[in-house]
């Protein structure tokens, strides 16, 4: 390729070019005829590609030193013009040249992308700490991967503000924060169940371990498939070849999550609606089922909290009603809410993102990716510091799966104390041989 047939496509409004060091001359001498050997013999399009880019931009950068010198010793005025122009167009060459090579197609910015990898990394953190200090597993383990995923992305992001062709750090933001959110719905589901147990099973729709078995299944089977695609989207980025495969396959994995968490939103407000709503009638404001007093339930406003209390806690699971007592539970359904909502609006704009592509108008404007994606995964991760289940339901995790599956929350205090009372007693009897006999018998025996 010529310098001189080369023509500007787009003209810059800034370039942070203003010179070439020339004692980088023998090196790109170097890199020009090495790359123009191979781009001979070359057959692998990766490699044409690498290779092209080599040369372009050594050229270029020759040129640029070569008008630099002639600029500094020329005296005729048309041979500096000549040297300027040189100059100016093969600084918009090696401009063009890093946009092309730039993966995100946009100038990432620093601030923004900094910042959420500091919320990030303080929610993994907390998350981290809670593995150690409190007795809910589950939704601990789940946390851990979501934000320590979310963290990863936004380290991927950060190193990439000073090398933004590098596919290593542009593969591990997409595909961490493309999966992140799987893991915390799956901690949502957990905290639903604890909520159906809480409360009583006669306001779900199912049974409390059904929306772990059955949201946690569809979860796992949108990670495989998303993983899948994210598998071979990277695959061809890094064999420069198209990405439309492996991104349709993640999109599949993330419409079939979308779907999924569609019907768990369902179930989720009709369990609202039942737990607010599901009573006798009686002559309180509160009664009426309307979307006014659903919001001022929801809400846990005061004159909510009194109606909770004094009118809706006699149709509660008695067993929890220490639970019910702290000062965090009527606010749980709002928090849960809330980041049912903002994880809702990621995984859509997720979809719409991935339906457009690499060079689509979402991906490459990045303001849509802080405001409808680590905005929103954000939130959730920070309504989690303050309502974590240690905190909200207490240090002692009482509504273990085990028991949730012997249907332990059904039993009532007469007859869980009777079947303590039994179990002691068989274990007292296996205890004492049948061929002794106790010491009472003993003493009326010498009698």
């Amino acid at each position: 390729m010529e310098m001189s047939s080369w023509q500007p496509s787009l003209i810059p409004t800034s370039t942070l070019l203003t010179s070439i060091n020339p004692t980088h001359t023998l090196g790109l001498m170097a890199t020009y005829t090495s790359a123009a050997a191979k781009l001979s013999t070359e057959t692998g399009r990766n490699q044409l590609i690498t290779l092209s880019r080599q040369f372009r931009g050594a050229q270029a950068s020759l040129a640029v030193i070569s008008g630099e010198q002639l600029t500094a010793t020329a005296t005729d005025d048309q041979v500096k013009a000549h040297a300027t122009q040189l100059i100016f167009n093969n600084t918009l060459n090696l401009k063009s040249l890093e946009w092309e090579e730039n993966l995100y197609d946009t100038n990432l910015n620093d601030g923004g992308n900094i910042f959420y990898m500091v919320i990030f990394a303080i929610v993994f953190v907390y998350t981290t700490a809670m593995i150690i200090k409190s007795r809910f597993h589950w939704y601990n383990i789940t946390y851990f991967c979501g934000y320590g995923l979310e963290f990863a992305g936004f380290l991927g992001r950060v190193l990439s503000l000073d090398d933004n062709r590098n596919k290593d750090y542009f593969l591990l933001q997409y595909v961490t924060l493309t999966i992140s959110p799987a893991f915390i719905m799956a901690g949502i589901y957990f905290l639903f169940a604890q909520l159906v147990v809480i409360h009583g099973r006669q306001f779900s729709v199912l049974k409390p371990m059904w929306y772990s078995y059955f949201f946690i299944t569809t979860d796992v089977l949108s990670l495989i498939v998303q993983a899948i695609g994210g598998g071979m989207a990277s695959l061809a980025l890094s064999n420069n070849q198209d990405a439309t495969p492996g991104t349709n396959t993640m999109t599949a994995g993330i419409v079939f999550q979308v779907a999924a968490m569609s019907v768990f939103v369902l179930f989720w407000i009709e369990f609202l609606n039942r737990l607010y709503f599901r009573h006798e009638p009686n002559d309180s404001v509160y009664s009426k089922r309307s979307f006014g007093n659903f919001f001022k339930l929801l809400f846990n406003t005061p004159g909510a909290q009194r109606y909770k209390w004094e009118t809706l806690e006699e149709n509660y699971n008695s067993r929890y009603a220490h639970i019910r007592k702290r000062k965090l539970i009527g606010y749980m359904p709002l928090a849960i809410s809330v980041s049912v909502i903002v994880i809702y609006i990621r995984c859509v704009y997720r979809v719409v993102e991935l339906i457009q592509g690499f060079d689509g108008y979402l991906i490459v404007h990045e303001v849509f990716l802080m405001v409808l994606d680590a905005a929103m995964i954000a939130i959730a991760g920070l309504i989690a510091i303050p309502f974590h289940p240690v905190i909200v339901f207490g240090k002692d995790n009482v509504i273990k799966a085990a028991h949730i599956k012997r249907n332990h929350d059904e039993k009532t205090d007469s007859q869980s104390l009777q079947s303590t009372q039994s179990n002691q007693t068989t274990q007292s009897n296996q205890s004492t041989p049948s061929n002794q006999s106790t010491p009472s018998n003993q003493s009326i025996s010498k009698q």
